[in-house]
């Protein structure tokens, strides 16, 4: 049953698509995900058998509103319908909340809606719940094939509450959203009667519910509407696949088994029924194997006999007892409650998405408005050096140089946040092209001039050769690393030395930064690439702990590699890998 959080003031509640099978559930369950997670920001799990009976989970980031400072979250359920699969069905619906019946409005179909009907009744007594009360909408799918019955025969058959019909073509995202929309305000307004709510602010539970209906059906499009999108292949989303095995023996497939190829869908109709040919296959992510279970014999009690028996229903000459009828029933329990866990892991990955974005944005905002005052007292302090503003002793020269280093740094550390922030949540968007290696490290030699020449140091240049790349990206490698290579320089040593050359490998370039500096510690070789972390004898050093973290990320994004060969006293060489034909990696939002 749905269950309020009070610590996250939230309402948790349940929608099951149910059915015969091949009627429609799962199609469904895919057009309302689609329309209300046109981002795909909230990804659909699944539990597949052999044959293709589906299971459909999530949290719908769907805005109904907030009553009484709580939100209402619904999360979607489809049934295997098969008729092997009723226990299944009966754990599916434990805590339901709300029901959607579809039924396959195909004359051929009627004693298989009927069965369904009855099974959905049953299943709901044995759940505990009134299936009399239950909020209920009934869909009549598949409107569009011939041979079907009309809406007023498939109320007269099928419509054994009062409860309100939906005419619907699934795979034409006509009707479904309808459906849902009804079932969700039904639920909506259960809930609000069921905790209370929406006193303080002086609404009754049908005006609630009538609010969260229409914001609902706004995500309705025109062109769905008008029927511009009637051929438009549904999106798997599939996040998670557990296999459903059909061996007869359940204790031995138990054990593990490959995963499966086979399509998320349980929706295959040879005439454009309820499944596009062209979904999305899922990856298959084999996480534990259910032997399925085509009776329905009570569980036995602690202390009351277990011997096995002998019932068909399914009436495929498949027989277990009822040992094995408790060890499926947990087996399906444990599946069901780890996909809700992912349900709930998929929002606060979205959760957490959301809160880089808001602290990128913050970094942004907070650097420019520090670059602001720096850029005054770096002209105010330049005006005093010079002379322009009165003479200065020599003491307060020193001070003033001092100071200007001081903003030097802030300015290089606000930039490196900035910048290394926005490779965690951005990743990095690159411009291909042939860049002369030779010319890129000239410029940079150029500009960091006065600091190698201030530190005495030699540099020499080997011939570099022309590679593909992202031209910024490398003036931000080339310039950290030789600049490193200038302030990391032994004051103990006479004469620093700077190396820069490379070679061609079959598949790749070669780059190689070399120094004869202090060095780094092997302690600290590995954590020197994480943020904020520098050699542990860098301390008489200033320095943001950024500059490498940068420099790794971007080669990474170009599909090298890099790494550090150094010996404290002796000098550290990095050595760069960019293949020839560059293959950027894939960027996740959170790093």
């Amino acid at each position: 049953m749905g269950f309020i959080n009070l610590a996250e003031k939230t309402i948790n509640a349940k929608l099951v698509y149910y059915g015969v099978g091949l009627g429609g559930k799962t199609t469904s369950l895919k057009v309302v995900h689609n329309l209300l997670c046109p981002k795909d920001e909230v990804k659909l799990v699944s539990i597949n058998t052999e044959q293709d009976a589906t299971l459909l989970f999530d949290f719908l980031p769907i805005d109904l509103g907030t009553v009484d400072g709580f939100k209402i979250r619904i999360q979607g359920f489809t049934v295997p319908g098969q008729p092997k699969y009723v226990v299944m069905r009966r754990y599916v619906l434990s805590g339901a909340d709300a029901v959607v019946l579809v039924v396959d409005s195909q004359k051929d179909r009627v004693e298989d809606n009927l069965r369904a009907i009855e099974d959905l009744k049953e299943n709901l007594d044995l759940n505990g719940l009134d299936w009399t009360k239950i909020p209920l909408v009934i869909q009549f799918n598949k409107l569009d094939l011939p041979g079907t019955l009309s809406v007023e025969e498939m109320i007269e058959k099928y419509r054994f509450r009062d409860v309100d019909t939906f005419p619907s073509v699934a795979t034409e995202q006509k009707g479904v959203l309808e459906a849902f929309a009804q079932a969700a305000a039904s639920l909506v307004e259960d809930k609000v009667r069921q905790y209370g709510l929406g006193k303080k602010e002086g609404e009754d539970p049908q005006s609630i519910a009538q609010k969260a209906k229409e914001r609902i059906l706004a995500f309705s499009p025109t062109e769905v509407q008008e029927g511009k999108h009637k051929d438009s292949a549904l999106r798997a989303g599939v996040l998670l696949d557990l296999q459903v095995s059909d061996q007869e023996n359940p204790l031995e497939a138990a054990g593990p088994k490959g995963p499966s190829n086979e399509s998320a869908s349980d929706e295959v109709s040879p005439r454009g029924g309820n499944d596009s040919q062209d979904s999305v296959q899922p990856e298959s992510v084999q996480l534990e194997t259910i032997p399925p279970e085509p009776s329905q014999p009570e569980i036995p009690k602690k202390g009351e006999s277990q011997a096995p028996t002998n019932r068909d229903p399914g009436g495929d000459g498949f027989f277990i007892g009822d040992e094995e009828h408790a060890l499926l029933g947990q087996a399906v329990q444990s599946n069901l409650e780890l996909a809700e866990l992912y349900s709930d892991l998929s929002e606060y990955k979205a959760l957490v998405e959301r809160k880089n974005r808001e602290l990128v944005e913050v970094n942004q905002l907070i650097s420019h408005d520090l670059k602001k005052p720096l850029t005054v007292f770096k002209t105010v302090i330049s005006l005093l050096l010079g002379g322009h503003l009165g003479e200065i002793s020599s003491t307060q020269a020193e001070a003033l140089k001092n100071a200007s280093e001081s903003v030097a740094y802030m300015q290089e550390l606000i930039d490196d946040i900035v910048e290394s922030s926005r490779l965690d949540y951005d990743g990095m968007h690159f411009e291909f092209e042939e860049v002369d290696l030779m010319v890129l490290t000239g410029t940079i030699l150029r500009r960091l001039r006065f600091l190698i020449e201030e530190q005495g140091i030699q540099v020499r240049v080997e011939a570099l050769p022309v590679i593909k790349a992202d031209m910024k990206a490398l003036m931000k490698i080339f310039m950290n690393l030789i600049g490193n290579a200038a302030s990391y320089m032994d004051p103990k040593k006479e004469q620093g030395f700077l190396r820069i050359y490379g070679k061609e490998l079959e598949d790749r370039f070669e780059i190689r930064v070399e120094d004869n500096g202090m060095g780094i510690p092997e302690d600290s070789q590995e954590s020197i690439w994480e943020k904020f972390s520098r050699g542990s004898n860098t301390s008489g050093t200033s320095g943001t702990g950024l500059g490498l973290y940068i420099v790794r990320q971007l080669i990474l994004g170009h599909g090298g590699e890099v790494h550090v060969e150094s010996e404290v006293g002796k000098g550290t060489t990095f050595v760069l890998s960019f293949p020839k034909e560059p293959v950027p990696i894939a960027h996740s939002p959170i790093a």
